[in-house]
């Protein structure tokens, strides 16, 4: 294992001041690039997963922050850290994070899909999910996928402490709302209202939808509604502003380990 401090530049790549945390995320993708020889071309898909990328960096530093120690793993073969930015690929050839705190160990992984307690037939990818280390990783063949010519990855919501979303757009009510669905989906313990997570100010960031966009006065008073309603995070503004995990902390959900006994 390799210590995520050892990779990257904690002033730059790790920043929550403004704007620099993502500016760091576009300057080591362009200069990947140059290094490679790769072509280097602004599609939407890559603006999308750019921002995406950034909230995983900014995950990992609030998981420094609350006393986790941070690995990479299954770094490339030159030891890049090879992120999954689709659900298309096998979550087996590329690289995720790991937390250890005391007899706790979760891993970060990106685009894994989950199935759903509500169904086995209801499975889908959020951008960046939290689960038990270990968890097992199957391989399934389904005609329906791909004409079963691919792999069929997914973990069970049983296995799901806490999944994000990432949405580099201005937020409006139907996305709000949207979050809810994947909330309630890709969580077995969200069934249990009375036995939801308790706050735990040194715990894991609760589900959380990260928006790029400011808001307005109207949609702030949604998120906060939203917020005091389900057990979630919506953060907005990530663009200008980051995650701030320092400054903010404190507003924001933290929540025991619902799967950590």
């Amino acid at each position: 294992m390799t210590s995520f401090t050892d990779l990257v530049d904690r002033e730059s790549i790790m920043s929550n001041k403004s704007p620099d945390w993502e500016t760091a995320v576009l300057r080591d993708i362009e200069l990947f690039a140059r290094q490679h020889g790769c072509t280097y071309r602004k599609t939407e898909r890559q603006l999308s997963a750019y921002f995406e990328i950034g909230c995983f960096l900014q995950l990992i530093r609030f998981y420094e922050l609350n006393g986790y120690d941070a690995f990479v793993e299954n770094l490339g073969p030159t030891g890049e850290f090879r992120y999954l930015t689709n659900p298309g690929g096998s979550p087996h050839n590329f690289s995720y994070m790991t937390f250890r705190r005391e007899a706790e160990v979760v891993e970060l992984r990106q685009q894994l899909r989950v199935q759903s307690h509500l169904g086995r037939d209801i499975c889908f990818a959020p951008d960046m999910t939290v689960i038990q280390s270990g968890t097992e990783i199957p391989r399934a063949s389904d005609r329906d996928y791909a004409r079963g010519a691919r792999g069929f990855f997914s973990v069970p919501s049983s296995s799901v402490i806490a999944s994000h979303e990432c949405k580099s757009l201005v937020p409006f009510p139907e996305l709000l709302v949207s979050f809810l669905g994947m909330f309630i989906a890709g969580h077995s313990w969200a069934d249990a209202r009375d036995h939801w997570p308790e706050q735990d100010v040194s715990g894991h960031f609760a589900p959380c939808l990260f928006v790029g966009g400011s808001a307005s006065g109207l949609h702030l008073r949604m998120i906060q509604g939203l917020r005091e309603a389900f057990p979630i995070n919506i953060v907005v503004g990530m663009h200008a502003d980051g995650l701030n995990v320092e400054s903010k902390r404190q507003e924001l959900r933290v929540m025991r380990n619902p799967l950590f006994r």
